[in-house]
């Protein structure tokens, strides 16, 4: 039986992406984004946290247009300060029925938002 989620994600993203996601994770959110060769046609990104956790995100020609059904929350002590800082860089932020947090898209497509450290809830 499933007991709990992995502390990793990983992405599949359009090599066209590639240098919007990276410089939007990298110089917008302030992450450590590092290349690992693995002998696919491009490097996967992996971002790591101090956790533990991360995400990598790979990129194929095979990855949908637009990838929008899921979403991955990054939690951050300044949640107000990273909004601001994702509409600087010309995010914008939308909606969905039943939940109160704003949601933003990555270059690609994939869904993402930011909670607090301490936010517990469904």
């Amino acid at each position: 039986m499933i007991s709990s989620l992995g502390a990793r994600v990983h992405l599949l993203v359009r090599p066209n992406h590639r240098d919007a996601l990276i410089a939007l994770v990298r110089d917008v959110l302030g992450c450590e984004v590092r290349e690992l060769n693995s002998g696919l046609r491009f490097p996967i990104a992996f971002v790591p946290f101090p956790d533990g956790s991360g995400f990598s995100v790979e990129f194929s020609r095979e990855a949908p247009e637009e990838s929008n059904g899921t979403w991955i929350e990054f939690r951050a002590s300044d949640v107000v300060g990273v909004h601001a800082k994702l509409r600087e860089a010309g995010l914008s932020s939308f909606r969905r029925p039943g939940s109160s947090h704003e949601y933003f898209r990555f270059p690609g497509g994939q869904i993402f938002r930011i909670i607090d450290l301490m936010y517990r809830g469904p």
